[in-house]
């Protein structure tokens, strides 16, 4: 006979705003880092480990938040971009030509030691990994995708990717299978972005073309959400002209498109949550703006001027890092709300949630209004596909009601 039981799903944090909202800088908080001239910067899913580095400079890690920060043993060079796996340990790092060795470095051990990728040496100004580290893509003067941490590159050269200029941008969904890569619009090109969903490029969606410079491009867990920002642009397709710069979101691979026209002209990063929802874009005039609906709307947040050059979000979006050149590195948190989701795993129930960037504990009760919630004793499992904490339960022979909590029932 088929049992019947009853799921509710709840959790502690509901009534909490959402994550990303401010439009203040109160939330901003300067770290201890050094004032140095930074170029770039990573975050593991959960926001506890970062990584940034500086242009012709050193290589630095936090392993709390932004809390402290200690030098790597990675040579000095003009790095470009820097990217990480979800939990940290596995960190890509890529150099230009113009004034370091062109070279792309990997880290295995959180930092701890460094050495040089089989890719080729080049004018590299952008590299993204995979959640587990494996799936790896680098772009600049050239593209090269590796499938094996870095050990070998598919080389695609000049004229590989079609129709691209110089100096391209990367970025890649938590699996790896799906890459998108910019024409960044030098030389009075059109800005497009293109995927690369298995063997062959594509234009993205409806291949929005815009006639200014593509400086930055982010990409959901999933890969279907794509963030993107524009300098001195016109928006032809989006029937925008004259707008100083863009700020570009994208659904679906392009089925959904939001073109903001926005007075800022020098965008430099941008980054998005795992699910698309929550974005932040920096600009070197010391601009930051947030978005918490999938950019339909932006809020600038009044912050320190800053000169900023890159920008990373924790999986959730409740933690915000930037870095500025000439200046030094700030952090932004809120308290995350996860949302619980429940579905069937074959006779078995999953309830899954966001990777949080603060410590939740699942707690069942018998009782919505007890006091008594005791924790589940599964332990949760990270997929790595999707950035979910994933918990499998055997279905309770009675109604059991689920709430996450970050401290004592």
């Amino acid at each position: 006979m088929k049992s019947i039981f009853q799921l509710v799903l709840a959790f502690t944090l509901a009534a909490l705003a959402a994550a990303l909202a401010p439009t203040s800088g109160q939330n901003w908080v300067l770290t201890s880092a050094p004032n140095t001239n930074w170029s770039c910067v990573a975050s593991s899913a959960d926001g506890t480990k970062l990584v940034a580095a500086v242009n012709s400079g050193l290589i630095y890690i936090s392993t709390n938040s932004g809390g402290s920060w200690m030098p790597t043993t990675a040579p000095s060079n003009a790095w470009a971009s820097v990217a990480c796996s979800a939990d940290g340990s596995k960190i890509i790092a890529a150099a230009s030509y113009d004034y370091g060795d062109g070279e792309i470095y990997r880290s295995p051990d959180s930092g701890s030691s460094w050495e040089p990728t089989g890719a080729p040496e080049s004018y590299w100004r952008s590299v993204a990994s995979s959640a587990d580290g494996t799936q790896l893509a680098a772009a600049g003067q050239d593209a090269a995708i590796s499938t094996n941490s870095g050990a070998v590159w598919t080389y695609f050269g000049p004229g590989g990717v079609p129709t691209f200029v110089l100096f391209p941008l990367v970025s890649s969904s938590a699996d790896g299978r799906i890459v998108s890569i910019v024409e960044t619009g030098f030389g009075g090109q059109d800005s497009r972005i293109y995927t690369l969903p298995s063997s062959a490029w594509k234009p993205l969606g409806k291949s929005p073309s815009f006639r200014g410079h593509c400086s930055s491009v982010a990409m959901s867990a999933d890969g279907t959400g794509i963030a993107a920002t524009i300098n001195n642009a016109d928006a032809f397709e989006a029937g925008l002209t004259n707008c100083a710069g863009i700020l570009f979101t994208s659904s679906s691979l392009g089925a959904t498109q939001i073109t903001n026209c926005t007075s800022v002209s020098n965008w430099t990063s941008v980054a998005t949550s795992s699910d698309g929802i929550r974005l932040a874009s920096v600009a070197s005039s010391g601009e930051i703006y947030t978005s918490t609906n999938g950019g339909v709307t932006w809020a600038p947040n009044m912050v320190t001027n800053a000169s900023w050059s890159s920008v990373a979000s924790s999986a959730d979006g409740a933690k915000l890092i930037a870095v500025a050149s000439g200046g030094g590195i700030y952090t932004w948190q809120t308290t995350p709300t996860p949302t619980l989701n429940i579905n069937r795993s074959g006779s078995d129930l999953q309830i899954s949630w966001l990777i949080p960037s603060m410590s939740f504990v699942l707690r069942q009760s018998a009782d919505l209004s007890s006091t008594n919630w005791t924790t589940v004793a599964s332990a949760p499992v990270l997929n790595l596909t999707n950035l979910q904490n994933q918990v499998t339960l055997s279905p309770p022979s009675h109604p059991t009601f689920y709430r996450l909590s970050s401290g004592a029932p």
